[in-house]
């Protein structure tokens, strides 16, 4: 045979791989793409969700806080707690616009980083609510057992109240991404919500390392 029909037949083949590469590519970025997009769907479903229960949750808590102003002690740990659960509310709002920015269509490694911007402020809701603990253990309180309670009574009270505050403190240290190769530490950044944007994540991870092998 020739070498110019043999150069030919190279250079049909290398056309045919090309474009089959292209259309496995192609094919390959549809699926993950939607699958993408349910992760993101489920998430912003789960976020609306918070934002609902959040804020009816926050309005019983005042609604609480208004009509028990004469225990100092309960209204300042209700109203605190009602607090975080404002503060919670607001970063599920954020999240929901955060997320209408998306686009698919944009470059992978910019669907990444946003996707990744939401998980870092998902996580760190997540830390921040965690430190409300304590003020459950004190919203019981009030002025006759702070004067009456007696000494034994309150070394008892006060030892779990320490305990919560310094779990709740190494809690909110731990559960960060330095320390998610614990399983504990994924389980929880996972159940908080963070699963659907790690599935997306990881989705957009196979397309571009498809395509880097492509």
């Amino acid at each position: 045979m020739e070498e110019s029909k043999i150069k030919q037949l190279w250079q049909e083949y290398d056309l045919k791989l090309e474009k089959s590469l292209q259309l496995n590519y192609k094919i390959i970025r549809e699926m993950q793409t939607k699958k993408i997009e349910d992760h993101i769907n489920s998430f912003r479903r789960n976020q609306v969700l918070g934002v609902v229960a959040g804020i009816l949750f926050t309005v019983s808590l005042g609604f609480l806080v208004i009509n028990s102003l004469n225990n100092i002690y309960f209204a300042i740990s209700i109203g605190l707690i009602a607090l975080f659960n404002i503060f919670a509310v607001a970063s599920y709002l954020r999240h929901l616009i955060m997320l209408e920015r998306i686009s698919i269509a944009d470059t992978i490694t910019g669907t990444q980083e946003k996707l990744a911007a939401i998980q870092s402020s998902l996580n760190m809701v997540g830390r921040i609510m965690i430190l409300q603990t304590p003020f459950w253990c004190t919203f019981w309180y009030n002025q006759q057992l702070v004067d009456h309670g007696g000494a034994t009574f309150w070394a008892i009270n006060l030892t779990v109240l320490a305990l919560f505050t310094i779990l709740s403190v190494y809690l909110f240290n731990t559960l960060t991404y330095k320390n998610i190769h614990r399983k504990w530490v994924r389980s929880f950044v996972e159940s908080f919500g963070g699963k659907k944007i790690i599935k997306a994540m990881e989705f957009l991870k196979e397309i571009e390392e498809y395509k880097m092998e492509g």
